[in-house]
């Protein structure tokens, strides 16, 4: 198998996509793009504008903030994790910046894509939703529980 369509299988499990018909898979990935980097490598950087939302697809990043001018770490994301759509569905600028913990491929998909996806499925919107309430609330104890 190639190693473009190893990625697109991963895509295609996730959790988030498993309701999508064909028509939604085109829609998902069309104008999506595979980029690799390497460890170190700041894949979105914190206060940035978005358009894009993007998944894991081989590697490892680090998801960390400010907080009172030093970068806190939040979470540690693997292959299959979403990243940046806090940004994609909200148009809000980027909540944190995400580093590649060791050489990682990003395949990033267009936030039009997102929208236009979120208004066909209800579900899938509303899993975004609940996995942006998550990740705020993580976010919120990760900053909290820091200063004890």
């Amino acid at each position: 198998m190639s190693e473009q369509k190893q990625y697109i299988k991963i895509v295609l499990k996730n959790f988030m996509f498993r309701e999508l018909k064909n028509d939604g898979f085109k829609t998902l990935f069309k104008n999506a793009v595979i980029r690799t980097y390497k460890l170190g490598d700041v894949i979105i950087k914190e206060g940035d504008s978005g358009d894009r939302f993007s998944m894991i697809v081989d590697g490892s990043v680090t998801v960390s903030t400010l907080k009172d001018g030093i970068p806190t770490e939040l979470a540690h994301l693997k292959v299959g994790a979403i990243i940046g759509e806090v940004a994609a569905l909200t148009g809000a600028k980027r909540t944190a910046t995400i580093t590649a913990s060791e050489d990682s491929k990003i395949i990033f998909f267009h936030k039009d894509a997102l929208i236009e996806l979120t208004k066909r499925y209800d579900s899938l919107k509303e899993r975004f939703q609940n996995v942006i309430e998550a990740r705020a609330e993580q976010t919120i104890n990760k900053l909290i529980n820091e200063d004890d």
